[in-house]
């Protein structure tokens, strides 16, 4: 701890002698210039206390001129000399917004919460209080003190720009970190910020905003929480981390899902909640993109107690107009009773008096009080940002008594309010805004500096500090750091009202310059870590009217959405990208730009709107058609592999094993090791009636897999090539007549999956699995398969794979005697399949319904799935079933007229018989073997019945103790 003597502080392994003015280490002297030292002084001598900014410049340097970017560059001086890290401070601490806390040399001192929330997430200007809304606290209050006790809150605050949610949002922050009320430890509050120029395309922003500015004010207990509880978002916080822990992050988060990281937050929140309540506010959610509206419906939907109060502010117009998802969500959660919402009203008269009673608390007069008040009432209706803005104007007239005529002068909107008090301002002053609205509604003074071209960061940041303290446009937020080293304070503007109105009064080719010049000046700055700044750097340019630069940094930002599952997002941004693409005059290079975004929106194209969707089949099929021109060996996979898993998902086998062929190809002339082309030729091989083609090129990927390089394409291609290769395999080879060999390779590529633990691909591994263990006629092990699949698939979202494993477990119950329940499950399941896209494998789901309805003796409706398999056989080439499905119409017509339907049911019996013996499929030769020795059996002809049955039974070598091969030998028994 920080020692403190008559003339020296201590704080190890450093000395401060106040009477000789010496800083020392052990007994090195330390230089140290007048100023810095007296800053250091004036810290030190206040441990523990919070020091603001403007109480050093007044009480440090009393009458003399020291900027704020001075002070700043003063604090890094002391940092540098002390070896101290801004982010991660032994001795002196940043304060976000607030000042500097001198905290000696504890490593895990980090700022009480209470002080850093009072200073966080200010919006509106300080003189603007919540007037008339104590009703509104009152409720919000109530609402906090339930969170308090475990009972999970969502709230949300809506009302037009300028109705005060802010400023209610702030008061009520500064009534729960100051509560009276004894408490564990004090409450936690997390602000976060959604920013109208990029934020819809930038998933999570608000959170990361709120996680981020709360880590820095918590010191390492936030980062080693996230550490523990949300790997996946702590990577994407690099300035949380050095870069081994970066590195093992990225290989934490390898197989990391969309799903995951709502889990992985939602664990983290009420982590951080186990202490002392949180109340994570989330700013302006009309400006919010899709992933940030679903963590926030998962928070609210997730079981369990959490102090976690979530306070979400919103503009309804701007909601319901755009058709944002929130307005569904809201709407869901009120109407689930989790979560509330309230809309802020404008303030009656008698409130507004109230309001300018205390503002012009100097006047005698109240009938002049009153008449300002009804003047005001009338221009404004009760809004608040109008009403101060109007208060503003009127303080500023040199008036006496507000004749008439000053009242009619009063403006009559905000947006006159806004440009009249622009107007006041001087020239240089005006300058420095138009350039900031530019800027953004956060800014760094070098963005400015960068758009005017002719004034310093130095000079821009004091000015701008200026207008802060007078509380005019802008307020301090943090500081802006750039990886370059450029470094200062962070401002923005009071209200996004004041940086809209600015911007648009900046004419039109003014305003594209400075975008220019901003996108340069940052683009520069960044470098390498450009990524970082991607979807900023691209609304600049587009704004700018560089459409090239727009198109790249546009991709860039899609790409690192891709990595961080936030789909929807990204293919926003690659269609902005598409759009800004037709803007450029034709040429290769912009056919190879094309091609790219083709490329890259893919694959988040697949996993939002389904592997077979009209959409997903003509962006990859005008990627193959400019890879003819300008495509390479590199982008020839990706787009055959779009495209194979397009037509196979849509039960187009013919296009599909013609397409797998071209990936194998590809994968043999080009020597490279592609497992997923010799997959997916497999694949297309099975559907399409060549298992052993099939076995052997999925063996064949199967050796070729080498998981250094293959597991890093899993999130790129949707599947792991082992499993899925593996899994293929083993239905082969049942198909085959190997029972055991393809239980075998189903568990082993369980075992891999496992390994793995990627979501999906255990997902996929489960449902495939269960699958066989139908095939097999294990109906307890389907059943449990199924089961399993069913729980990840809801987990995680996975509706494609949690439809096939309804559709098993539907056929499972049937089998074991609950026939009527299997089929209305089974029904579901094929339901949910049609409905996420899907086709391939519907003769395997109609033989599965044909034999549910057989059991149930419900030969009608079982007839029509044999028929509805059989034309989708015909029409997509999926003819793996056909033996199957032409058994089971025996048995159906059989069980309808069991003594006129024999002649027909013999001749399925045969087909299916024939069929499989030419195609050497055992299992299914064998299936019809046992139903027409039945029937022969039926009619007393042992002899035949031994003749058709016993070559196929004596032809296998395993599986004797599945329920084919059991009833085989039963028959058998029966003939002799």
């Amino acid at each position: 701890m920080v020692v403190v003597s008559p003339s020296i502080i201590e704080f190890p392994p450093f000395a401060l002698d106040l009477d000789r003015n010496e800083l020392k280490r052990g007994t090195d002297l330390l230089r140290l210039r007048p100023k810095a030292f007296e800053l250091l002084r004036y810290l030190a001598q206040r441990p523990g206390i919070l020091v603001t900014k403007n109480e050093v410049l007044e009480s440090v340097w009393p009458g003399r001129v020291i900027s704020e970017s001075g002070l700043t560059e003063l604090i890094r001086e002391l940092r540098k000399l002390l070896e101290d890290n801004a982010r991660e401070p032994r001795f002196i601490q940043t304060v976000h917004r607030r000042g500097y806390r001198f905290i000696g040399c504890s490593n895990a001192a980090a700022m009480p919460v209470d002080d850093a929330n009072r200073s966080a997430g200010a919006k509106n200007s300080g003189r603007q209080q919540p007037v008339g809304r104590e009703q509104d606290l009152d409720t919000l209050r109530a609402w906090f003190e339930k969170a308090s006790g475990g009972e999970r809150q969502v709230v949300f605050v809506s009302g037009e720009p300028g109705i005060g949610k802010t400023t209610l949002v702030n008061a009520f922050q500064q009534r729960v970190v100051q509560s009276p009320k004894p408490v564990s430890a004090p409450a936690v509050v997390a602000v976060g910020q959604c920013i109208e120029q990029y934020g819809a395309g930038e998933a999570y922003l608000p959170i990361l905003d709120a996680i981020t500015r709360l880590a820095r004010q918590g010191g390492r207990a936030v980062v080693d929480i996230l550490r523990a509880h949300a790997p996946t978002w702590l990577r994407q916080i690099p300035s949380l981390c050095d870069a081994g822990e970066l590195a093992e992050l990225e290989a934490r988060s390898a197989n990391a899902t969309a799903e995951r990281m709502l889990r992985e937050m939602a664990e983290a929140l009420e982590a951080l909640s186990a202490d002392a309540p949180l109340l994570l506010v989330l700013e302006d959610l009309h400006w919010s993109d899709y992933s940030t509206v679903d963590l926030v419906s998962y928070l609210a939907q997730r079981s369990g107690n959490a102090r976690l109060m979530i306070i979400g502010t919103f503009r309804p117009v701007e909601v319901h107009t755009l058709g944002h998802p929130l307005k569904s969500v809201i709407d869901q959660l009120k109407a689930r009773g989790q979560a509330q919402e309230f809309a802020l009203n404008c303030l009656d008269r008698d409130t507004v008096e109230i309001f300018l009673a205390g503002r012009f608390s100097d006047w005698d007069d109240p009938d002049t009080l009153h008449n300002l008040a009804t003047a005001v009432h009338d221009r404004t209706d009760g809004h608040p940002l109008f009403m101060v803005n109007v208060a503003n104007y009127v303080e500023a007239i040199d008036f006496a008594g507000l004749p008439e005529s000053v009242m009619a002068s009063l403006p009559d909107t905000v947006r006159q309010v806004i440009e009249r008090q622009v107007g006041q301002l001087e020239a240089g002053d005006r300058r420095i805004l138009e350039a900031a609205a530019v800027a953004g509604a956060e800014f760094a003074p070098a963005s400015v500096a960068a758009a005017l071209a002719d004034l310093a960061a130095e000079e821009i940041e004091d000015r701008c500090m200026q207008l802060s303290r007078r509380e005019q446009f802008l307020t301090p937020d943090g500081e802006a750091e750039w990886p370059d080293g450029t470094f200062g304070t962070r401002f923005k503007f009071i209200h996004a009202l004041y940086q809209n109105v600015i911007y648009h009064a900046v004419p039109a080719g003014k305003r594209a310059r400075m975008h220019a010049r901003i996108a340069e000046c940052e683009e520069r700055a960044w470098g390498p870590a450009v990524e970082d700044i991607a979807n900023e750097l691209a609304a600049h340019f587009d704004a700018a009217r560089v459409h090239h630069k727009a198109v790249d940094y546009y991709r860039l930002g899609g790409a690192k959405a891709v990595r961080t599952w936030a789909d929807r997002e990204a293919i926003d941004l690659f269609q902005r990208a598409f759009e800004l693409l037709r803007a450029l005059p034709a040429s290769d290079e912009r056919d190879k730009t094309e091609l790219q975004l083709l490329v890259a929106i893919g694959v988040p194209l697949i996993h939002v709107r389904g592997y077979a969707s009209d959409e997903v089949g003509q962006v990859y099929e005008r990627a193959r058609q400019l890879q003819g021109a300008v495509g390479d060996v590199e982008q020839r996979f990706p787009v055959l592999w779009g495209l194979w898993l397009f037509y196979v998902v849509r039960g187009e086998h013919g296009t599909a094993l013609e397409i797998a062929g071209q990936l194998r190809a590809l994968s043999q002339d080009q020597n490279k090791r592609f497992p997923l082309a010799h997959y997916a030729w497999g694949c297309s091989a099975f559907w399409t009636a060549r298992p052993v083609a099939a076995c052997e090129a999925l063996e064949h990927a199967t050796a070729i897999y080498e998981p250094d390089k293959d597991i890093k394409r899993i999130n790129d291609y949707s599947q792991d090539a082992r499993s899925v290769s593996l899994l293929y395999r083993g239905w082969a080879l049942w198909v085959r007549g190997y029972s055991d060999q393809a239980h075998g390779c189903c568990m082993e590529a369980l075992d891999w999956a496992q390994r793995l633990g990627h979501p999906f691909t255990l997902a996929f591994t489960h449902s495939f699995f269960a699958v066989l263990e139908s095939l097999r006629r294990d109906e307890d092990a389907a059943l449990a398969r199924g089961a399993k699949a069913i729980d990840l698939c809801r987990e995680h979202g996975f509706e494609f794979f949690h439809a096939w494993a309804t559709i098993v477990t539907g056929r499972a119950m049937a089998a074991n005697g609950d026939p009527r329940r299997g089929i209305e499950t089974l029904l579901s399941g094929l339901q949910a399949h049609e409905s996420a896209g899907g086709h391939m494998a519907k003769t395997l789901w109609y033989s599965f319904m044909a034999e549910a309805y057989l059991i149930a003796s419900e030969p009608n409706p079982g007839l029509a799935a044999v028929e509805a398999g059989a034309r989708f056989a015909a029409r997509t080439g999926e003819s793996i079933m056909a033996p199957e499905l032409s058994r089971l119409r025996g048995e159906l017509l059989l069980q309808q007229a069991p003594e006129d339907a024999r002649e027909a049911a013999q001749a399925c019996f045969g087909q299916a018989l024939e069929l499989a013996r030419v195609r050497n499929d055992k299992s299914w030769e064998l299936r019809a073997a046992k139903s027409l020795a039945r029937l022969h059996l039926r009619d007393g002809e042992r002899d035949q019945a031994r003749g058709v049955l016993v070559p196929v039974y004596d032809w296998f070598g395993e599986g004797f103790t599945t329920r084919d091969l059991l009833d085989a030998r039963q028959l058998i028994e029966q003939a002799s």
